[in-house]
């Protein structure tokens, strides 16, 4: 009789675990995934690269988009400036908008790409794919 007990609770506890397995693996989010944005809600969206052109600004940060495809971007709060700034090369797709950062020490290139959210004469607006959102101003 006592053995039955034993089998009967350890098969509930062979159930739980099981149960609770299921729940963590489908319904709790993964921190180390990113949610992804469906290219689908982008397609419709287009935006006019000619409208980045300029000096933005968000908060210290500060980044400048030439029209020949190239960039530059520092921090004003680690007290550097635009001479000294790290440069870059950009590109427009629809509203996918895609940095190449250079590395100074090793000549690698870091990419980095967002969604467009808002472009008009004095905002800027992309997301990543963190979801992470970034707002500029337009200074010139």
């Amino acid at each position: 009789m006592r053995n039955k007990k034993v089998f009967l609770l350890m098969g509930l506890l062979l159930v739980a675990l099981a149960a609770t397995a299921v729940f963590v693996i489908r319904y709790q989010k993964r921190v180390h995934q990113p949610e992804v944005i469906e290219p689908e809600v982008f397609e419709k969206l287009k935006v006019d690269p000619d409208l980045i052109i300029g000096l933005w600004r968000s908060g210290s940060m500060y980044y400048r988009y030439n029209a020949d495809g190239t960039g530059l971007t520092w921090d004003a709060a680690e007290d550097i400036k635009e001479e000294e700034a790290s440069h870059f090369t950009w590109t427009v797709d629809k509203t996918l908008f895609t940095h190449l950062h250079k590395m100074e020490i090793s000549d690698a290139i870091i990419p980095k790409q967002y969604h467009i959210t808002k472009l008009t004469l004095q905002t800027l607006a992309y997301e990543d794919e963190f979801g992470v959102t970034a707002v500029f101003e337009k200074v010139e």
